[in-house]
């Protein structure tokens, strides 16, 4: 290579944009083929998402004005699709002033969680005591239990203890958040005085198949009962009507 081209591969390397590079690291960070470099590739894609801004996902700016969201029949969240695939989800939230995305689940997901614009309030929540499976067999008798409370349609809404592991106000300049199967599993998410809005990764998406329960549904919850600073009840509840999106293009740059 002479130093012509090897000047062009320098920037190459150097132009790939952040999201590009994250979206790369995401598919290895979740394929099954590198689950032995999981923790540590989860570690590399939360500190590459700490630095991500608006600008680099090509974030309209018109949904940061606070008159957008005083239109007519506006929803409450706008949705913004970056890309899904079978192994992850990316996509953008934007919440008005002062709406809270009610307190939901991610069943047998990791998530990662990053202000791009505005401040929300994340108040999240792991099941107390945690309950994590020790061994292969010991999910699979779960997950066989699961099923047939299921198949026999008894579906109680569920009830159970939860252990406050964050209750904090992020702003674009804060850290990214990340959630496991196990700890930080059920979160809120509130904008505050501005429209907020903020990219995640989920991975695997919601609707995918878990082995032996079927597709990953979302569950709605609310705080049935505080019995201490840190520890309260949660009660499954239907979807929220105040909850609903419309959804806007994504418009920044394209991933390959």
């Amino acid at each position: 290579m002479d130093n012509k081209d090897e000047a062009k591969s320098s920037r190459e390397i150097v132009n790939v944009p952040p999201i590009l590079s994250i979206y790369r690291h995401a598919l290895r960070t979740f394929d099954d083929n590198f689950k032995f470099e999981f923790t540590t590739n989860l570690g590399k894609l939360k500190t590459m998402m700490d630095t991500l801004r608006a600008e680099d996902l090509g974030f309209d700016k018109s949904l940061n004005n606070p008159g957008t969201w005083e239109k007519p029949n506006k929803a409450p969240c706008t949705y913004i699709e970056v890309i899904q695939n079978s192994k992850m989800n990316m996509s953008i939230f934007v919440l008005k002033p002062g709406f809270k995305m009610p307190l939901h689940d991610h069943p047998h997901m990791h998530g990662l969680l990053k202000v791009i614009a505005g401040a929300v309030r994340i108040r999240s929540f792991s099941e107390y005591p945690l309950k994590e499976a020790a061994n292969e067999i010991d999910f699979a008798a779960r997950a066989k239990h699961e099923a047939a409370r299921l198949a026999h349609g008894v579906h109680k809404r569920r009830r159970l203890f939860a252990k406050v592991s964050n209750d904090s106000v992020c702003s674009a300049n804060a850290h990214t958040c990340v959630l496991t199967p196990t700890v930080s599993n059920y979160h809120e998410i509130e904008a505050l005085e501005m429209p907020a809005a903020f990219f995640d990764i989920l991975a695997p998406p919601y609707d995918t198949l878990i082995e032996g329960i079927g597709p990953r549904r979302c569950r709605y919850y609310h705080v049935a009962n505080e019995i201490s600073t840190n520890l309260v009840e949660l009660q499954e509840t239907e979807v929220p009507k105040c909850f609903y999106c419309d959804q806007a293009p994504y418009l920044g740059p394209i991933l390959a």
